[in-house]
């Protein structure tokens, strides 16, 4: 992602239950039939974002551990729980999505993938296999958006998941009983008409304003949106850090040292407003903002002086 403030603006957004749900719709089977309005209103829920940690065990726990913040810790994007309508359980599966600006971290994106579904089966033993009932482990999805894959690669899903091959005489494994991990992975592409797909690239785009990304977004997807959700759009698009870059290269094009200054201070006041708004809108305190964007400590100083009550 282009800058911290837009990539967790950018997850925050995705990780609105609408948006899940059309995810959910058209790429995991078991909810294909399932309406997006359906799954959105009663099959999600536990939402998180940026704050589970890949090597907790439990999914619940929530706080941030301040040694652990300086170090650097590994967190899920957007990690949440959901159920099918007709299930008699709370939870059926365990879902995590990544949005991935780099194709080629030095690994590949699929063995990663196989390492977070994993992890998110181990971290069932508290609550689901405890006393070593393996019949109750979730099927888990981690589901990999991926924003700039090879030219060849664009426009292309995959899943990969357990299987069984019997490599001698037959037996009776019930797929049910296998079959509890998919990684799936999703590369975007302008020229994809694959309804997910150009979802996704709507709704990340940023050559797109953010009018024509909501009439887009609503008239050929179908997506139904209330004006809080809008207003998270805009604050996605306000908040690319194309803002900081024109500030910066315009002062710098000009030889002013004010224009960079301006521009760099325009961009401060952006986030400021949108740490603002978190506070208000989730009853979050500054240092609970800051901790969920993993804002380092030298850079929270300029964004407190904006803020009404900053605690």
């Amino acid at each position: 992602m282009k800058h911290k403030s837009y990539d967790y603006q950018s997850k925050y957004v995705l990780s609105r239950p609408l948006f899940l749900a059309y995810i959910l719709h058209h790429c995991i089977s078991e909810f294909k039939k399932i309406p997006i309005g359906i799954i959105a209103s009663d099959c999600i829920h536990d939402i998180s974002v940026n704050q589970k940690e890949v090597h907790r065990l439990s999914p619940f726990i929530t706080q941030f551990e301040d040694d652990t913040l300086k170090e650097g810790k590994v967190v899920f994007d957007i990690f949440f729980m959901a159920h099918l309508p007709e299930s008699d359980q709370d939870i059926d599966f365990y879902i995590n999505i990544e949005i991935q600006d780099d194709f080629y971290p030095g690994y590949p994106l699929s063995a990663r993938g196989v390492y977070y579904g994993g992890t998110m089966l181990s971290m069932q033993y508290e609550d689901q296999i405890r006393g070593s009932h393996y019949e109750n482990l979730k099927k888990v999805y981690s589901i990999w958006i991926c924003l700039n894959p090879p030219k060849e690669e664009r426009g292309s899903i995959t899943e990969i998941s357990l299987d069984k091959k019997v490599l001698l005489g037959y037996n009776k494994l019930r797929k049910k009983d296998y079959d509890k991990l998919s990684v799936i992975l999703l590369y975007l592409g302008e020229e994809s008409k694959n309804e997910c797909l150009g979802f996704l690239q709507t709704l990340f785009d940023g050559n797109i304003k953010e009018k024509r990304k909501i009439e887009v977004l609503e008239k050929d997807y179908g997506i139904k949106m209330n004006e809080e959700l809008r207003k998270e759009i805009r604050e996605m698009c306000n908040l690319d850090e194309y803002v900081a870059n024109r500030g910066r290269e315009e002062g710098l094009k000009k030889g002013k040292a004010e224009g960079l200054a301006q521009g760099i201070e325009k961009t401060t006041l952006e986030f400021s407003k949108f740490i603002q708004n978190m506070m208000n809108s989730h009853h979050f305190t500054a240092e609970e903002v800051f901790d969920m964007m993993q804002i380092p400590e030298e850079k929270r100083k300029k964004y407190r002086q904006y803020l009404k009550d900053p605690s």
